[in-house]
């Protein structure tokens, strides 16, 4: 079924901004009130399932969203009874129950089943990956009685689009008082932590639990703004890993969702507009941090170099721009085309020198202290062996100090360890050791040409650098050429690489990053209905080749190569060049 009452118009991540069309439209993520459905409820209602049936024909044509009749089971079990599927005018939920294995019957909106009795962190978890994992990427996912003012972001993180006010209404005609902090008795509280015209009553009437409900309903409204803000702001991830901070089964509810790295990943972008904070020890598993360090290990192939030098990250992105950079390069002098450069840093591992402008390594941040824990070591460690392994040097100079150069020099590197720093004695020994290690080195390609192919085998994979620098190519500014002065592709100042049509044609024999399309000729925008197929590793941001009978092209994609199949509505990519062939 095409859906025509949902649409994701924003992703970040599994957390996701849309609109449901009912007989008002409503901006997801939200909280879904009792005049926007209509439900033919439990089977056990009615006298026979047949009966059942007939009530939900009593819902055709109505606006608001309409769920079908459904049979109730307990946690952790199917339901016995299977319904027979039932076609509706106008917007349809279903009920899907948690740990389902078999594709649910098509809807526009998918309501989990008991989502206010899962407590404990791995069945919420693995019940949403689950049903989002089962049903179209275009639909919505509805979990009644379990937002709280505490938990609505991690909620709307994990992937849930539609939310209710059940919870803490409850809540509040039990005497308990909702805040983003938790929840506590309000007859245990002497001062209310909050100022609204709810709270200057209930500090007169504690007792006074209609009051007690609005300000529960008006703390869960604030969080959604809140969340929603964060989103538009591309930075919900960081919101999210201050906020489970709330509780431990929050703080462990994110971990354990960290754990199911596929589902995560092929829905982050590629690259954001904001500065990706790594805060918190969550930080260390977040997809564009494994992402990067994956890419740098199995995408990335270093130049043919003698000399390795590791160098230890700064504050200022990109490093060249750096102070501490800026002295190193002058101390290496014109050693620099004799040796490669990686720079170890917290929490992306490795960054090679032509990778610096690379999201997320010329955009992150991190609490810098001097200080390496023990996961963040580890990390390191594991990152630099398998680089080692892949990539062979003659000689390694590492200009690091503190537990950074204890933490290389516990792998048994033999390495030229200069001590790090920059004042003057440490980079006279940078420059000293520089100098001899490079006193018969094979000098290297233009690093130019180097950060090309480096960037080029980064988005598109390996070989990519290879074919796109194919013959006599040349850099002039930040685009490159072919022999003929023609451009093949540009480097962007996100440090993304955009292709030329020339160039798209030079990587298309490649068969990755390809979107194919139908009989037409797309301008402006593709959307999902017209693509046939789409690569499987293609994420929201990605430079993408379009190809169709009639059409040859490029756009950037607004979600991933999977969802692009499986969506009947949305934007799948913004055109940049498109030809009719």
């Amino acid at each position: 079924m095409m859906t025509k009452y949902f649409e994701v118009l924003r992703r970040d991540g599994p957390a996701r901004m849309g609109k449901l069309l009912l007989e008002r439209q409503i901006s997801t993520p939200a909280l879904i009130t009792k005049d926007d459905l209509v439900s033919a409820g439990s089977i056990f209602r009615y006298a026979s399932v047949e009966d059942a049936m007939q009530a939900a024909e009593a819902l055709r044509g109505h606006r608001r969203l309409a769920i079908m009749p459904y049979a109730p089971a307990v946690l952790g079990f199917a339901p016995a009874i299977k319904l027979p599927s039932m076609q509706i005018d106008g917007p349809k939920g279903v009920v899907v129950w948690p740990f389902a294995t078999q594709t649910p019957e098509a809807a526009d909106v998918y309501v989990l089943a008991s989502a206010g009795c899962l407590k404990n962190p791995r069945d919420l978890v693995s019940a949403v990956v689950g049903v989002r994992d089962l049903t179209p990427p275009d639909t919505a996912l509805y979990a009644p009685a379990l937002a709280t003012p505490a938990n609505l972001a991690f909620l709307v993180y994990l992937g849930v689009d539609l939310l209710d006010s059940t919870r803490v209404v409850a809540d509040g005609l039990l005497g308990r008082y909702h805040t983003r902090d938790g929840v506590w008795n309000i007859g245990e509280l002497n001062e209310l932590p909050c100022c609204c015209e709810h709270c200057r009553i209930l500090s007169q009437r504690r007792d006074d639990h209609l009051q007690l409900v609005a300000h529960n309903i008006m703390k869960l409204e604030e969080e959604l703004l809140a969340v929603r803000v964060a989103i538009r702001s591309e930075v919900v991830r960081e919101y999210v890993e201050r906020q489970v901070r709330v509780a431990p089964n929050l703080t462990a509810c994110l971990r354990v969702l960290d754990h199911e790295h596929l589902y995560i990943e092929r829905r982050t972008p590629q690259h954001r507009h904001s500065i990706l904070y790594a805060n918190t020890a969550e930080s260390l598993r977040r997809s564009e941090v494994t992402r990067f360090a994956e890419r740098v290990i199995v995408r990335y192939k270093a130049p043919q170099s003698d000399v390795l030098l590791l160098l230890p990250c700064s504050a200022k992105k990109p490093y060249s721009t750096s102070r501490s950079h800026r002295l190193f390069a002058e101390a290496i002098g014109s050693h620099r085309r004799y040796l490669h450069e990686v720079i170890l840093t917290s929490p992306l591992a490795l960054v090679p020198r032509e990778l610096e402008e690379v999201y997320p390594a010329a955009s992150y941040d991190t609490p810098v202290t001097g200080r390496w824990d023990l996961e963040e070591r580890a990390w390191l460690q594991s990152c630099l062996c398998a680089y080692l392994k892949k990539n062979k040097y003659a000689r390694i100079v590492a200009h690091l100090e503190g537990e950074l150069e204890e933490a290389v020099k516990e792998l048994g590197i033999d390495a030229i360890y200069t001590g790090g720093g920059t004042n003057g004695p440490a980079l006279s020994r940078l420059r000293e050791a520089v100098a001899v290690a490079c006193s018969d080195a094979v000098r290297l390609q233009d690093p130019r040409l180097l950060r090309y192919s480096a960037t080029a085998d980064y988005y598109f994979g390996q070989g990519a650098g290879d074919v796109l620098l194919a013959g006599k190519v040349q850099v002039r500014g930040r685009e490159l050429q072919d022999g003929s002065k023609m451009p093949l592709a540009m480097l962007t100042a996100n440090g993304s690489l955009a292709l030329s049509l020339e160039g798209a044609k030079r990587l298309e024999g490649l068969g990755k990053y390809i979107v194919s399309i139908g009989d037409f000729v797309p301008k402006g925008s593709l959307l999902a209905p017209g693509v046939i197929g789409a690569d499987e590793q293609i994420r929201p941001g990605d430079e993408v080749i379009i190809r169709g009978p009639r059409a040859f092209g490029l756009g950037r994609a607004r979600m991933s190569g999977w969802e692009m199949v499986a969506s009947s509505r949305g934007v799948a990519a913004e055109i940049r060049h498109m030809k009719e062939t």
